[in-house]
């Protein structure tokens, strides 16, 4: 009796195994957690200053704040991050034809951010949050005061940003981010009539250099 075909099959599945075992690796090496940075950290304390632009609008049309103050703007952002929440604290200062033109203060937002990596020092961080805002039809002048801010209230926002670490502590970043605003005072006119809020959408692109500090 010929002992071919056994040994054929043995090979067969050894050939087998062995494919079996390199997808299994393989899929394991692209699930598995790849390092962003190089201290993985549970407390996160971020500042850095951002530059970019903004736009908005709603039920006032025209009148509404982040229509007013849209355009490009500068600004500083500081916040901490405690594992996948994220409580942040922004201020930017818009700019049009005149020069400087109108404020936006975040003060704070809060909601969960999530940082997946992409490679050894790059993360995809999305996230959603929700907080309060106050703003100035025109530059802001220190002491800030009550009869300076034209607009008041409620902000929901998704964002979605993309950093590169240049080693543990400093990195840049680009985010986009979109939401909800419903703001009292400094509305204008609504079909002829004053109104006393502004609602509708705001949005915005950004580019960002951040330090970062954690345990």
């Amino acid at each position: 009796m010929s002992l071919c075909p056994p040994v054929r099959s043995r090979n067969h599945h050894h050939r087998g195994g062995l494919l079996v075992a390199a997808l299994a690796l393989l899929l394991t090496g692209l699930l598995a957690p790849r390092e962003a940075r190089a201290d993985g950290t549970f407390i996160d304390v971020h500042a850095g200053v951002l530059a970019g632009g903004l736009t908005g609008g709603g039920s006032a049309g025209t009148a509404d704040f982040f229509h007013q103050i849209g355009g490009p703007g500068v600004g500083a952002e500081v916040g901490i991050r405690l594992l996948i929440l994220d409580l942040s604290f922004r201020f930017m200062q818009t700019f049009n034809s005149d020069g400087r033109g109108g404020t936006i203060s975040y003060i704070p937002m809060l909601g969960p951010t999530f940082e997946i990596p992409l490679a050894r020092r790059l993360v995809l961080r999305p996230g959603l949050a929700a907080g309060f805002g106050f703003g100035t039809p025109g530059p802001a002048h220190a002491p800030l005061s009550a009869d300076q801010i034209s607009a008041k209230g409620l902000l929901v926002m998704g964002r979605l940003g993309v950093e590169r670490f240049f080693g543990p502590v400093f990195g840049l970043a680009v985010q986009a981010e979109g939401g909800y605003h419903y703001f009292i005072g400094g509305s204008g006119l609504v079909n002829g009539a004053e109104s006393d809020h502004s609602s509708g959408w705001q949005m915005g692109v950004f580019g960002s250099a951040v330090i970062h500090l954690g345990i």
